[in-house]
């Protein structure tokens, strides 16, 4: 800074980040000016110098109060009244700061629609309004588009434009002593319609799965956006009808309606909107508990296991199926009681009293919910099946090139497991490493490396339990 009547100016400080500065200890009724450079890392810029300012209270003498008046009188005393004064002169009142934060919001062929927010510094006196200007990029001839007296709110439509017409555009806010410094809207905006490619809005309830119950009334509520106005389309994830749905779209929203709702609207509804600019997709998915899984199947009994397998449900609720949950009933009981939770469609149950009859029932299980469960239509006892050994072999007769490898593969039933013997021309069929039979559960399997002429002849096997024997040639 530096007085007015001298040529040498004083530093008040260097570390300014803020664009705003109090300079103390000046002398009442001298006259000062100010000046601000900008500094980067590369240097100084140039400076720019203030008005010159004269250091004083900023206040006056009070104006007039109003006309006294005598309200009251007694024989002793008089009361008197007035109104306060006009103006106390105790607070100073300026012109406002510039509005901050001018923009463009939208614009068409005819019209700039611009926003801007409250000056930081109102001047000490309320906001009454603000002015709003326009002129062309190339003149400094600025029109006024709004009222005289200024607009209450902080967004305006200028409207009556020539399209494709660049604009210069500026913003005053007026307080009780005037307009302050007007706010440039960035850049020259043009008046033309703005193309905007389509956005879908969905709630973030939306994203996760719809519940609703059967019978009632699916509402999907979706806004949009878009210039032009997108056209809508819904469509089902596996291409099933929408006869059954009420479909309404404007150029912010669009709702879909299903009343009283079934088992076969749940799933993905696809929501596709699309204008000349681009194209966007959304899916909803709607689901419910699925149905019970089918018939469920008696694989295998032992004194202490229960093996069961069952079909997928028919409808899975519109929502992959995460599991089922097999239950299980000791006779005499009304407790139902989980024994397995599995993925797949079959599970062994153990640990079951040699004996003891059980029922047993299975549910399915999706994201919202445990289906009603499908029984096993008949109590089954905890024992060993037994049952005789039976071949089932599609025929009797091999034969194989000399050299070749044979390899002899004989199903056959039986609980408890047969014990399993091969014989080769009424001898007890001796086996090597060239020669081998092999048997599990179900099958016994012969096998022989570069069969030769010494292996021809009449082979037999015969299973045997305690529940009987069997032979086949």
């Amino acid at each position: 800074m530096r007085q007015t009547d001298s040529t040498t100016w004083t530093e008040l400080a260097t570390t300014v980040i803020r664009t705003t500065f109090k300079a103390t200890r000046l002398n009442t009724g001298v006259e000062y000016q100010f000046r601000v450079k900008a500094q980067n890392r590369y240097g100084t810029g140039p400076a720019i110098t203030s008005e010159s300012v004269v250091a004083n209270y900023p206040f006056k003498v009070p104006g007039p109060p109003g006309t006294p008046q005598v309200i009251a009188v007694t024989k002793e005393t008089m009361t008197i009244s007035w109104h306060e004064p006009v103006t106390d002169a105790c607070d100073t009142v300026f012109k406002p700061g510039p509005p901050g934060n001018p923009r463009v919001l939208d614009s068409s062929k005819s019209s700039i629609t611009i926003a801007w927010n409250k000056p930081i510094y109102d001047g000490g006196s309320e906001i009454t309004g603000y002015i709003i200007e326009i002129a062309l990029p190339e003149e400094d001839e600025w029109k006024i588009v709004t009222p005289p007296v200024g607009l209450k709110a902080t967004s305006f439509t200028i409207t009556d434009l020539k399209e494709n017409q660049e604009y210069k555009i500026r913003i005053y806010a007026m307080n009780s002593e005037g307009l302050g410094e007007p706010a440039l809207v960035p850049g020259t905006p043009k008046a033309e319609e703005r193309l905007l490619p389509p956005e879908i809005e969905l709630d973030a309830e939306l994203r996760k799965v719809v519940t609703i119950r059967a019978c009632c009334t699916l509402r999907l509520f979706v806004p949009i956006k878009g210039r032009p106005a997108p056209e809508v389309k819904w469509t089902r994830e596996h291409g099933e009808s929408l006869d059954r749905a009420t479909i309404e779209s404007t150029s912010s929203y669009t709702l879909l309606i299903v009343e009283n709702v079934n088992r076969f609207d749940s799933g993905k509804y696809m929501l596709t909107i699309e204008n000349s600019s681009v194209e966007t997709s959304e899916s909803v998915k709607v689901s419910e508990r699925p149905l019970p899984p089918g018939k469920i199947t008696l694989l295998d009994v032992t004194r202490n296991s229960v093996s069961l397998s069952w079909e997928k449900p028919e409808h899975d609720g519109g929502s992959r199926i995460l599991g089922y949950i097999v239950e299980m009933q000791s006779k005499g009981s009304e407790k139902w009681s989980t024994c397995a939770t599995v993925k797949v469609t079959e599970a062994t149950i153990t640990g079951l009293i040699q004996g003891e009859e059980y029922t047993f029932r299975v549910s399915a299980q999706n994201e919202k919910g445990v289906s009603d469960p499908r029984q096993l239509g008949i109590p089954v006892v905890a024992k060993d099946l037994v049952i005789p050994p039976a071949f089932k072999l599609l025929f009797t007769t091999f034969s194989v090139l000399a050299g070749e490898d044979l390899k002899v593969d004989v199903p056959f039933v039986g609980r408890p497991k047969p014990a399993v013997f091969w014989h080769k021309d009424n001898v007890t069929l001796k086996q090597t490493t060239r020669v081998n039979a092999e048997s599990s559960e179900n099958n016994t399997v012969l096998t022989i490396k570069e069969a030769c002429r010494e292996d021809v002849g009449a082979y037999l096997v015969k299973l045997t339990n305690s529940a009987g024997e069997v032979s086949c040639r």
